[in-house]
C-alpha cells in the first residue's frame, strides 16, 4: 500500500512538471507585470505632484515664448542659434568645379554665415539659387554633417561674343547668355554681330574657320537681314557674302589674298555676291589718290598728243 501511494505521488509530481501552462495562468503572470509597471508610475507621480504647479507654469511660458517667435517669425533665428551651439555651426563650404563662376557670389546664394547652423539650411533653396547664375548649367548642394557644405558645379562653356543692339556679351554654343560683363580671358572668342546671329553661332564660326588661310585677319561675322553674312577684317574691310554657299566665295578671296594680296590693298569692301564675279571699293583716300593718278595719266597723255 505504502509503495501504491508513493508511486501515485511521484507520477503526478512528473505531470505537474511537464505539463504546459494554461493560458489563464499567462494571463495572471501579464496582470501582475502590469501592476507593477502602475505601482512604479504612481511612485514616480508622487514624487513630482508638489512641482506639479511649476512644470505647469513652465510649460506654459515655453509655450507662450514659442507662440510669439513663431509670429515674430524669429523662430528660425533662435533654433538656428542653439542648434549651432552645439556643434552644427557652418565651418566650410566647399565649392567644385569652379572655374567661370565667382565664388563669392556662390557663397552670397547659399546664405549662410559661421554661425548658422547646418540643421537649418535648406540645400533645395541654395540650389535653386545657385542655378540662377548664368555660368551655371547644372549644381548640387550637399549638406556634410556636423559642420561642412558641399557645392559641386557644371559650368557652361563660353563659345562666343555677341553684339547686339550695341552690346556685346558672352554667349554659349546654344547662344545663351552667360554674361554681359567682357575679361580679358574673352578677347579671343569669335565675335558675331546681329539680331538673330545667336541662334546661328555655329554656323558663323564655322564659316570663318572655313578659310585658315585668312581667318587670322577677320574679325567679326555679320548677320544681315537674318539672311546671310558679311565678314569684318581687324583692317575694317567688308566682305559682302552671297547666301547660298558663301564658303566657295570667301576662298575666292583667301585665293585672291595669297596671289595678289588683296586684302593687303587700300579697301573698304570686297564684294562677291555676284558669281564668278568680284567687286571692290577702295577707300576714300585711295580713291582720291587714284583719281589723281588718272587725272595725271590723262594730263601726260594730252601733252603727248599736241606736241
Amino acid at each position: 500500500m505504502r509503495s501504491l501511494r508513493g508511486h501515485r505521488r511521484l507520477d503526478r509530481a512528473a505531470f505537474v512538471a511537464e505539463a504546459p501552462q494554461d493560458a489563464g495562468f499567462r494571463w495572471r503572470k501579464s496582470v501582475r507585470s502590469l501592476k507593477r509597471w502602475m505601482n512604479s508610475l504612481d511612485a514616480v507621480l508622487a514624487s513630482v505632484k508638489p512641482m506639479r504647479g511649476t512644470f505647469a507654469a513652465l510649460a506654459f511660458l515655453a509655450a507662450w515664448g514659442g507662440y510669439g517667435l513663431w509670429l515674430s517669425g524669429q523662430w528660425r533665428t533662435t533654433v538656428d542659434a542653439l542648434t549651432s551651439a552645439v556643434g552644427f555651426s557652418v565651418a566650410s563650404i566647399e565649392i567644385r568645379g569652379l572655374a567661370e563662376a565667382d565664388s563669392t557670389e556662390i557663397s552670397d546664394r547659399i546664405d549662410v554665415t559661421q554661425a548658422s547652423s547646418l540643421l537649418m539650411l535648406d540645400a533645395e533653396q541654395a540650389r535653386a539659387r545657385i542655378a540662377e547664375i548664368p555660368w551655371v548649367s547644372d549644381v548640387t548642394v550637399k549638406k556634410l554633417y556636423p559642420n561642412r557644405i558641399v557645392v559641386s558645379l557644371a559650368e557652361r562653356t563660353p563659345f562666343a561674343l555677341w553684339q547686339d543692339d550695341g552690346r556685346i556679351k558672352v554667349v554659349d554654343r546654344t547662344g545663351a547668355v552667360m554674361s554681359d560683363t567682357l575679361q580679358p580671358r574673352h578677347a579671343g572668342l569669335p565675335l558675331v554681330v546681329g539680331a538673330g546671329a545667336d541662334k546661328r553661332l555655329e554656323e558663323a564660326v564655322a564659316l570663318m574657320d572655313s578659310a585658315p588661310t585668312i581667318r587670322p585677319r577677320i574679325r567679326a561675322a555679320v548677320l544681315v537681314a537674318e539672311r546671310r553674312w558679311n565678314l569684318i577684317t581687324v583692317d575694317g574691310v567688308e566682305i559682302l557674302l552671297p547666301e547660298d554657299r558663301p564658303e566657295v566665295a570667301l576662298a575666292r578671296v583667301a585665293e585672291l589674298q595669297e596671289t595678289k594680296k588683296l586684302l593687303d590693298r587700300d579697301l573698304v569692301v570686297v564684294d562677291t555676291r555676284v558669281p564668278e564675279r568680284l567687286f571692290v571699293r577702295l577707300s576714300d583716300a585711295a580713291a582720291e589718290a587714284r583719281k589723281e593718278q588718272m587725272r595725271i595719266k590723262s594730263g601726260a597723255k594730252k601733252k603727248g598728243t599736241d606736241t
